[in-house]
Parts: structure tokens; C-alpha cells; sequence
């Protein structure tokens, strides 16, 4: 339970109190002792209640316990690992399909382009549908990084234990040096695991895609040689064909001059009359402006008789130029279903120029046609290919992301100090023992900063609180979280507990007068500096003459 602190482990141990930066005052070891004295005291239960009192409380040992942490050499780091084991951590790492069937398959179906694709195919979830996770736990690592930070920065005031130091009790760890080197083993297995999937990872990836690449590369010679092959076919063929085309058009282009003659004669035809009705029509406005004038005309002279006749020959002059834009509109009529004809018979002639054309083309496009799909159908392939061969190497790089991040944090894991031997750092508690009747308690005080009086620690007594709970701050919330877990297996085993409290009377910072002393002295110190009050020192001291 106690272990003597001469065995061949290097020891090393931190201080429980350090002054903060902005105290100017010299903090000691008597001031240290009495501050937790006044505290412990302030926790002790008094017997409170007044229908059912409870017994008081009596404080049985106030001893500084020394709580072991492993620093364990590991390549180049130094892990760190709770003695007593309480705080376990799992290592959580992804469990691959076997990638040696997944090489041996793919070298199998290589050689064969078909066989390759169905591997291919099948193998498109094999990573994907990996067989899950497995968690390796390992009894007191201590992988909290705001624990370590903390702690990288505490070691830096560590001094080496050269010699038995009698009035602390130095906890022996429950995890040994023998169990320590297994899970150092655990952990370089793990290492070599993660490296090795890592590996094989990427060679199956290295592989995967030098082999697409191989067939990638075959399939376009073969699209060169397909292309090639049908086009010297073409241009074998392409001029008799040619020749058999222009021929067919020479001959439709024949039909087409000679029915637009005709037509262009028709229409011409058609063009004269309306250029004659125009004409017409212009000579008959002509006519209907002098009507107009001679009846103007009339009427100064009051010639009623020539106005009247001016004004019949208007009308008919009017009424026929009626007639003749009626006229002139139907042979604009006649002209436009005439040219739309035109071009109706003309497109009836090429279409079939073209059918004929197309047909003597036939030869010549279907072998064009055939080049295209096996060259199409090339290089669907390839995407085929290329696409399958993406899709699982995606899944290899998550695969190969993850593991690289377990091996990371794995390879993170403690502290940036290279060592060869194991090492033993105690981290310094008061643990107060309290007893009522046949029940006993515990109060843990954890590594802390001595503060300096400000104006509000000050002010707090006038509110009833004792300044003294201001001295005393804790050094890190991360470290004080780790070290309550002793009273958690105080409370849990009774023969740890029979021990734990063994040690704590038999270093009891109260068990002789000169420690009574030495803390007077420091509470003096505490009064000096206003932490207690006159009064408080009396009580403090009145209990020191009773223990």
C-alpha cells in the first residue's frame, strides 16, 4: 500500500503548493501545513441537527500523500499512466476486410479485360463493408491532453527523490512494471497494425490502379487500330461512291433548271399583267384628280349641267379603281401560290436527290456507323473502368485517413520526452481522515497555487466567509479530476481503505509536537498576512495542543 521510495525506479516528486505570480510573500512549508490544518478543520462535520443530531466528526490524521504516475519510455515519448489504473482508455481502430484476398483476386482476373471488370464490379462495397471496429483498453493511460498539458508544465518543478522521505506517504502503484511493459507491447503491436493495413492499403491502391492503367492503355491502341482499320475501308470506297453522288445530283439539278423555267415563265407572265393593271391603276387616279379639278371648276361658274357630268364620270372612274386593286391583290395571290408551288416541286425533287444520294451513301455510312460504336463502346469501357477503379479508391483513401489518425493519436499519445527507464512522479495530496462513531470520511486537497490578499478576499470575511478558502486555488482542474479519483477507490475497496488510512495516522502531520510547532509557526504566519483572524489563531492553536 506504502511502498518505500529507495527501490531502483527513478522518483521524482512535485510540490503541492507553488506560489502565484503576483504574491511577493515567501509561502512555506509551515504556512503550507497550517492553511490545510484550518481547512480540514473548517470541513469537519460538527454534529449538526437539533431533533436528530448527528455525532460530531473527529479528525483522526491530516497527511500528505504522495499519488504515483508512470511516465513510460515509448520510441521517442514518454507515456503517462494513472498507478492505480482507475481512469482506463480505449483505443478505437477500424477493422479491414482481408486486403491479401483483395491483392490476390485482382492479380487473378488481370490479364482477362472481362474478368478484370467483374472484379472490379464485385469489389465495388469490399472496402466500403468493412467488418467494423475493435477497442483495445488499456488500464490507467492517461491520454487527456489538457491533463498532460497541465502536467508537462508541473514536471518542470520536480525534484528527484534521493533518499526515504518519512513524513509523506508515498502510495504504491498497483500497476507494475511488468504490466506496464504489456501494454507498451499492446501499443507497438498496435503500431505495426496500423502501419502494416496502411501499407497494404496503398499497394492494393498502387496495384488497383496500375492495372486500369494497363487495360485503360490497351483499350485505346485498340481504338486506334478499330479507327484506322475502317478508315482506310472509307477511303477505299469513298470515291466511287462520291462519283455515284455527283452523278445523281448532276442529274436532279438538270430537273430543277428545266421545271424552274417553266414556272419562272409562268410567273413571268403573271408579273406583266400586274405591271399592266399598276399602270392602269395609276392612270385612273389620274383620271379621278382631273374629275375632281373640272367639277371644282364647274362649280365657280355655276355650270351645273358640266358638274353633273364630271361627277358620273368619278364614279366610274372610282368604281374601276376598285376594280383594278382587287385585280392587282388576286395577281399577287396568283404570284405567291405560284412561287410557293415553285418551291414545293423544287424541294420534292431534292428530297428525292437526296434519298438517291443517301442510298448510294449507304455502304459508306454504315461502315462509318461501325467505326463509331466499337469506338464508343471502347470508351464506355474506360469510364466503366476508370469509374470502378475511382470508387474504390476513394473508400481505400477514407479507410487509409482513418487509420492514419489512429496512428497519429496513437503516436501522440503521452509526452515529447525521450527516456530509457521507467519513472515514478508523485503528485502531492492532503487527505483529511474524519471519523463519527464507526463511519469514516475522507476530504482530498489537491496541488494548489498559494494566492496573494486582494481587496475581494478581503472583504469576503466581512460577509461570513473565512478568507483562508481564497489562499489556497487549485493548480489544475484536470489533475484535481484524476486525484479525486482516490477517494472513489477508497470508497470501493475497504482494504485499500485500511491501508490508505494506516498510512495517513502514521503520517499524520499532527502526530508530534515538534509539527505542532512548525505549523503554529505557520499559522502565525497566516495571521501576519490577515488569511485567519485573531480569534481563528486561538482555535487553530487550542486544537494543536489537543492532538
Amino acid at each position: 500500500m506504502v511502498e518505500n521510495v529507495t527501490q531502483r525506479v527513478t522518483k521524482i516528486l512535485l510540490p503541492f503548493t507553488v506560489p502565484a505570480k503576483n504574491r511577493e510573500e515567501i509561502f512555506t512549508k509551515e504556512m503550507e501545513r497550517a492553511a490545510i490544518l484550518c481547512l480540514a478543520e473548517t470541513e469537519r462535520r460538527k454534529g449538526e441537527g437539533f431533533i436528530l443530531k448527528k455525532p460530531a466528526e473527529k479528525l483522526i490524521f491530516i497527511a500528505e500523500t504522495c499519488y504515483p504516475i508512470w511516465l513510460v519510455p515509448w520510441r521517442e515519448r514518454s507515456l503517462l499512466f494513472d498507478g492505480f489504473g482507475v481512469m482506463p482508455h480505449t483505443l478505437t481502430y477500424d477493422i479491414l476486410p482481408d486486403i491479401k484476398t483483395f491483392i490476390n483476386d485482382l492479380q487473378g482476373s488481370a490479364k482477362s479485360r472481362q474478368a478484370y471488370s467483374a472484379f472490379l464490379s464485385d469489389a465495388l462495397n469490399y472496402f466500403q463493408g468493412f467488418k467494423g471496429q475493435e477497442e483495445k483498453t488499456i488500464e490507467g493511460l492517461i491520454a487527456s491532453r489538457e491533463f498532460i498539458q497541465d502536467f508537462v508544465s508541473y514536471l518542470q518543478e520536480a525534484k528527484a527523490i534521493q533518499r526515504p522521505i518519512l513524513d509523506k506517504a508515498f502510495l504504491a502503484p498497483t500497476l507494475d512494471e511488468s504490466t506496464l511493459s504489456s501494454f507498451i507491447q499492446d501499443f507497438s503491436n498496435l503500431r505495426t497494425t496500423l502501419k502494416e493495413d496502411i501499407a497494404n492499403l496503398r499497394e492494393s491502391m498502387r496495384m488497383l490502379s496500375a492495372k486500369t492503367r494497363e487495360h485503360v492503355k490497351a483499350i485505346h491502341t485498340e481504338i486506334r487500330e478499330i479507327r484506322k482499320k475502317f478508315n482506310e475501308k472509307i477511303e477505299e470506297l469513298k470515291p466511287s461512291v462520291l462519283e455515284k453522288v455527283q452523278q445523281i445530283q448532276k442529274k436532279y439539278d438538270k430537273k430543277i433548271i428545266a421545271f424552274s423555267k417553266k414556272f419562272d415563265q409562268q410567273l413571268h407572265q403573271l408579273h406583266q399583267k400586274r405591271v399592266k393593271l399598276e399602270k392602269t391603276k395609276k392612270t385612273t387616279a389620274t383620271d379621278i384628280k382631273r374629275c375632281e379639278t373640272k367639277i371644282s371648276s364647274c362649280k365657280l361658274r355655276e355650270d351645273e349641267t358640266g358638274e353633273a357630268h364630271w361627277r358620273q364620270k368619278l364614279e366610274e372612274y372610282k368604281k374601276n379603281l376598285s376594280a383594278l386593286e382587287k385585280k392587282i391583290i388576286d395577281m399577287d395571290k396568283k404570284i405567291e401560290d405560284a412561287e410557293a408551288v415553285k418551291r414545293i416541286e423544287i424541294s420534292k425533287i431534292r428530297s428525292e436527290c437526296n434519298v438517291k444520294a443517301e442510298a448510294a451513301m449507304k455502304t459508306l455510312r454504315e461502315l462509318e456507323a461501325s467505326r463509331d460504336a466499337k469506338i464508343q463502346m471502347g470508351r464506355q469501357e474506360i469510364k466503366s473502368l476508370e469509374e470502378a477503379t475511382s470508387a474504390i479508391i476513394d473508400q481505400t483513401d477514407k479507410l487509409i485517413a482513418s487509420k492514419r489518425a489512429a496512428l497519429n493519436e496513437l503516436e501522440g499519445m503521452g509526452i515529447a520526452q525521450k527516456r530509457r527507464k521507467y519513472k515514478l512522479a508523485y503528485l502531492p495530496v492532503y487527505l483529511a481522515g474524519y471519523q463519527a462513531n464507526s463511519k469514516k470520511r475522507y476530504v482530498l486537497y489537491s496541488p494548489s497555487v498559494a494566492r496573494s490578499m486582494g481587496i475581494k478576499t478581503k472583504f469576503k470575511h466581512v460577509f461570513g466567509v473565512a478568507k483562508i478558502k481564497s489562499l489556497l486555488q487549485q493548480r489544475s482542474k484536470f489533475i484535481t479530476s484524476l486525484l479525486n479519483q482516490l477517494l472513489t477507490v477508497i470508497e470501493h475497496n475497504p482494504v485499500f481503505e485500511k491501508g490508505i488510512s494506516d498510512a495517513g495516522v502514521k503520517a499524520n502531520i499532527l502526530r508530534t509536537k515538534n509539527l505542532h510547532k512548525r505549523i503554529k509557526i505557520g499559522l502565525e504566519r497566516l495571521t501576519d498576512e490577515g488569511w485567519i483572524s485573531e480569534n481563528e489563531f486561538q482555535t487553530f492553536s487550542e486544537l494543536l495542543t489537543k492532538a
